[in-house]
C-alpha cells in the first residue's frame, strides 16, 4: 500500500525525526523501511522548496543532516506533477510565451496543438500559484484574461483543494495522536498483548475484594463478570487465597508510565497542552505541572525519567518544612519574636527572596508547626507570639447577641452609599473601643479600610462618649479632608453623642447590626494585632502615649498580604499625595 507524505504514519515518523531521534529508531517506531522513510523526508523537502523556502530553514524544521540533501536540490526546479499522458513542456511553454505577448487563446492553443481542455487546466494551474503567491483574484483575472464567472469558479476549486488538504492533515494528526495512546500500552506491557494485562489486573482486583470478605457473587458484579469467571479463578488458585505480592498497585490520581508515555507522543507531535489533556481524561493543569516539573536541562520531556522522579517524591514520610531547613527555621522564628502571623512571614518570605524558592513556606505550614502536638520544627514557646496566644487550635463559636442600651437616630450600615462601603477608596474608617480590666481603662482602635492603616489612642481614666469623641477628633485633626469619609462604629454607648461626633469632624457614622462583627471586619483584625501588645484582663491604663504611639507605628510597619505584603504606612503616605487613587493589582 502507497503511503503519501500526509498519512498518519508519515506524521509520526516526520515527528520523531525531528524530535531528534535517529532515522533507524523512527522508522522502527512506526513500523516503515527506510526507503519509504527517505521517500516521506524528500517528498516534504520537496515541497518546502518549491514554495519558496530557504534549504536550510527546511532541513531546520525537519531536523534532518542527510548526504542526500544534495540529490533532492537538483529535482526541487524540475517538474514534479507531470506524468507519460500529458503534453511536453516545450508545447507549454510556447502557449505561454504567445498568450503573454498578447495572443488570444485560440490562437495561442492552435500554435501549441494543443486540446481546449488542456488549455483550461494549465490556466487553473496558473492561477492557483498566483493566488499562493498572494496575487489578489482581481488582478490574476486580468492577467489570465478570466471573465468574472470563470474567475470565480477556479477560485471556489481552489478553496475547495485548500479544504480538503487542510482536513486531510487534520485528520492524519487525528489518527497519529489516537494510536499514541496504544503505541504506550506496548512500549508498558513490553509487547504483551493488552488483554492478558487487564486480565492479570481483573484477577489482582478479584483477590483484593476477597481478601476483604466479599463474597464469590458480589465481588464478580462489583468487577462486571460472570459466576463462572470468578469460579475458575478460584479454581485455578485450588480455591487459596494467594499471598499478596509487594508491589502496590497503581493508584488512578497518579499519572502512570503509560500516560507519561504518551504524553511525550503527543508532544513530539505538536499537540497542544489542552489536546494531550482531552487525549488522557486529565485536566489541563495536570499536564502542564508534569511538563513543568519533570522537564529535562535541554526542555526535553523524558517519561521514563519523570515516572522515576515522581515515584521517588511521593516516598512517605518525609522530613518536615522548618525541620530540614535551619536557615528557614531561624527566620521563621524571629519573625514569630516579632509577633508577626504565620500570614505575614510567609509573604515576606516570598516578596524578600524572590529568587531563592528554598525560602518559600505556607502560613499553615507553621501553624501545624505550632499547634499541633507533633514535633515539626518549632518549639511551642513560639505560640504566645501569635494573636489568639494558644497552644492547640480551637474550634469555632458563635457568640450570644447581647442586649444593651440603644443608640438615638442612628444611620445603619445598609444605608451607606456605595462608594463609602468600598475599598477601592481611602478615608472609609471602622472604629471601636478594647476595654481593660474591669472596663475601668480602654483604647479607641480606629482602621482606615484600604491601606489598612490603624490608630490608637489610650484611654487611662474613662472611655465615656465625650472622651470618645475628643480623641476621635484629634486622631482626625490631622487628615487631609479626602482621608475622611465616613467611619462605621457598633452600637456601644460611647457612641451616643455621635451627632456631635459628625458636627465637629464633618465626618458621617454609620452603625453596624448587633453581633455582626463582620460588618466591621478591618477594625475586628486589628483590634486582635493590638490585643497581642495589650492582652485581656490586664490594666490599659498602665501604658504611657510613648508606648501606645510605638505599638501603633510597629503594627503600621507590618507587610499585609491584603496589600501585596507592602506596609499600612506606605500605602497611607501615597494615599496623601494622591487622592483617590485606585487599588493596585496585586501581582
Amino acid at each position: 500500500m502507497y503511503l503519501s507524505s500526509s498519512s498518519p504514519t508519515a506524521v509520526r515518523f516526520l515527528a520523531s525525526v525531528k524530535d531528534g531521534r535517529s532515522l533507524k529508531s523512527s522508522t522502527r517506531l512506526v513500523g516503515i523501511s527506510m526507503t519509504v522513510g527517505y521517500r516521506f523526508l524528500e517528498e516534504v523537502y520537496l515541497r518546502e522548496r518549491r514554495s519558496g523556502k530557504l534549504a536550510k530553514d527546511v532541513l531546520s524544521d525537519l531536523g534532518l543532516q542527510s548526504s542526500r540533501v544534495q540529490v533532492w536540490e537538483t529535482r526541487v526546479d524540475s517538474s514534479s506533477d507531470r506524468h507519460h499522458l500529458r503534453v511536453d513542456v516545450e508545447d507549454e511553454a510556447e502557449f505561454w510565451g504567445l498568450f503573454d505577448r498578447g495572443a488570444s487563446v485560440a490562437e495561442a492553443r492552435t500554435a501549441a496543438g494543443v486540446s481546449r481542455s488542456t488549455i483550461y487546466r494549465w490556466i487553473g494551474k496558473r492561477f492557483t500559484q498566483l493566488r499562493g503567491q498572494g496575487v489578489s483574484s482581481a488582478r490574476c483575472a486580468r492577467q489570465l484574461r478570466l471573465t468574472p464567472a470563470q474567475c470565480e469558479s477556479l477560485e471556489w476549486r481552489r478553496l475547495t483543494a485548500v479544504k480538503s488538504a487542510a482536513n486531510a492533515e487534520l485528520a492524519a494528526q487525528r489518527q497519529a495522536r489516537s494510536e499514541a495512546g496504544r503505541l504506550a500500552d506496548q512500549v508498558v506491557s513490553n509487547g504483551r498483548p493488552l488483554a492478558l494485562k487487564r486480565r492479570d489486573e481483573r484477577r489482582h482486583d478479584y483477590w483484593e475484594l476477597m481478601r476483604k470478605g466479599v463474597s464469590n457473587v458480589d465481588a464478580c458484579r462489583l468487577l462486571g463478570m460472570s459466576r463462572v469467571a470468578g469460579t475458575r479463578i478460584r479454581q485455578e488458585a485450588n480455591f487459596r487465597i494467594p499471598i499478596p505480592s509487594g508491589a502496590r498497585p497503581a493508584v488512578a490520581r497518579y499519572l502512570q508510565l503509560r500516560e507519561r508515555l504518551q504524553i511525550a507522543d503527543l508532544l513530539g507531535l505538536g499537540s497542544s497542552l489542552r489536546t494531550i489533556a482531552k487525549e488522557l481524561g486529565r485536566h489541563p493543569s495536570t499536564i502542564s505541572r508534569e511538563i513543568r516539573r519533570h522537564r529535562g536541562a535541554s526542555g526535553e520531556y523524558l517519561p521514563r525519567t519523570a515516572n522515576h522522579d515522581a515515584r521517588l517524591q511521593r516516598v512517605r514520610p518525609k522530613v518536615h518544612r522548618l525541620i530540614g531547613d535551619a536557615r528557614l527555621r531561624l527566620l521563621v522564628q524571629r519573625k514569630l519574636n516579632r509577633c508577626w502571623s504565620p500570614d505575614e512571614i510567609s509573604g515576606w518570605l516570598k516578596k524578600t527572596y524572590p529568587d531563592d524558592l528554598t525560602l518559600r513556606v505556607c502560613p499553615e505550614t507553621i501553624y501545624r508547626a505550632l499547634l499541633l502536638r507533633d514535633d515539626h520544627g518549632l518549639h511551642k514557646r513560639f505560640a504566645k507570639k501569635l494573636r489568639t496566644g494558644r497552644r492547640i487550635r480551637k474550634t469555632r463559636w458563635l457568640s450570644r447577641a447581647g442586649k444593651g442600651s440603644k443608640i438615638r437616630n442612628m444611620t445603619m450600615i445598609d444605608q451607606r452609599r456605595p462608594d463609602l462601603s468600598s475599598k477601592l477608596i481611602a478615608g472609609n474608617w471602622e472604629g471601636d473601643l478594647i476595654v481593660g480590666i474591669g472596663s475601668l481603662s480602654a483604647m479607641v482602635t480606629l482602621r482606615e479600610r484600604k491601606t489598612q492603616y490603624g490608630i490608637i489612642i489610650n484611654l487611662p481614666t474613662d472611655h465615656t462618649a465625650g472622651s470618645v469623641n475628643a480623641a476621635v477628633t484629634a486622631a482626625f485633626a490631622t487628615l487631609p479632608r479626602h482621608l475622611k469619609r465616613s467611619l462605621t462604629w457598633d452600637q456601644g454607648v460611647e457612641m451616643s453623642s455621635h451627632a456631635a461626633l459628625t458636627e465637629a469632624t464633618g465626618v458621617p457614622i454609620f452603625f453596624a447590626e448587633r453581633s455582626s462583627p463582620w460588618q466591621r471586619g478591618a477594625n475586628e483584625n486589628f483590634n486582635g494585632l493590638v490585643r497581642q501588645y495589650f492582652p485581656k484582663g490586664t490594666n490599659l491604663a498602665l501604658h504611657s502615649a510613648k508606648r501606645v504611639t510605638q505599638v501603633m507605628k510597629e503594627l503600621n510597619s507590618r507587610p499585609r498580604k491584603g496589600l501585596d505584603h507592602d506596609t499600612p504606612a506606605a500605602r497611607l503616605r501615597i494615599e496623601r499625595e494622591t487622592p483617590n487613587r485606585p487599588n493596585p493589582i496585586p501581582c
